[in-house]
């Protein structure tokens, strides 16, 4: 509808004749009707879904040349079948549960290394090493006694000790100098799930577990078989394999042949 604009007849004369209210009335109508005509239009539009939440980012991975790569602090060798990660000696003579965690992680203060990687730096590793996880193991919880499946990985810690480096099994580390091992460690790739409280989120980036042997199911690498599990405390570090604690080693992860799909 279309309002015919107030027009007076003989121009300011018929001004001082018009009363005040009757000169208002049209800029009111249309005030009335725009606002009609806006609540109309907003009742009709379809609502607007929210915006979807951003996907995580998929961490940089820089080639090196000759079949090596960068991932965030991880040098991975495909050709070689390993990868190197750095990281420090974080706790010594207290009950462990964990090999490696990141930095901050909440299981931290139960881990004897701690490291800058990303639990989905750490996997993109794994993947591109060739490791699939084993669609035949069931879900198991933390603490489970069964064995954990997958494909094996070897674990050595380097550290430099003076002018020279030396490398021994991760396992011969977690033990202090009056226990072993129940039986030879093996250790698995486990590949972690989304977060049981969080199904958006990888698991092993939510609570920072990269390597386990309490079969956490969010960690990426586990022991076939729980370390420690019934003997809470058994677990507690070698101090004399390890440099002191905050000083920089590396893991160096390897695939034995066969244990990797084929390129």
């Amino acid at each position: 509808m279309r309002i015919a604009p107030f027009q007076p007849t003989h121009h300011s004369r018929a001004l001082h004749k018009v009363p005040l209210n009757h000169m208002l009335a049209p800029v009111a109508v249309a005030v009335l009707l725009f606002g009609a005509l806006v609540t109309d239009a907003a009742a009709q539009a379809p609502a607007v879904a929210p915006a979807p939440a951003p996907a995580a980012t998929a961490p940089a991975m820089k080639p090196l040349g000759g079949e090596r790569y960068r991932i965030g602090g991880i040098v991975v060798d495909r050709k070689a079948r390993k990868m190197t990660i750095p990281a420090r000696v974080h706790v010594v003579d207290k009950p462990l549960e964990y090999l490696l965690t990141v930095k901050g992680g909440m299981k931290e203060y139960e881990s004897l290394l701690e490291t800058d990687v990303t639990g989905t730096e750490l996997n993109l590793a794994c993947i591109l090493l060739g490791l699939e996880r084993d669609k035949s193991q069931d879900p198991y919880a933390q603490f489970s006694q069964g064995r954990v499946s997958g494909p094996r990985v070897d674990i050595m810690l380097r550290r430099k000790d003076g002018g020279r480096t030396t490398s021994v099994p991760a396992a011969d580390v977690l033990f202090d100098g009056g226990q072993k091992a129940p039986e030879p460690v093996e250790w698995v790739y486990t590949g972690s799930l989304t977060h049981d409280q969080d199904g958006n989120r990888f698991g092993a980036d939510v609570t920072g577990t990269l390597i386990g042997f309490v079969h956490d199911p969010n960690t990426i690498i586990e022991s076939t078989v729980g370390l420690g599990v019934g003997a809470y405390g058994s677990v507690n570090g070698n101090a004399a394999l390890l440099p002191p604690t905050g000083a920089d080693v590396d893991l160096v992860i390897t695939v034995p042949e066969g244990s990797a799909r084929k390129k």
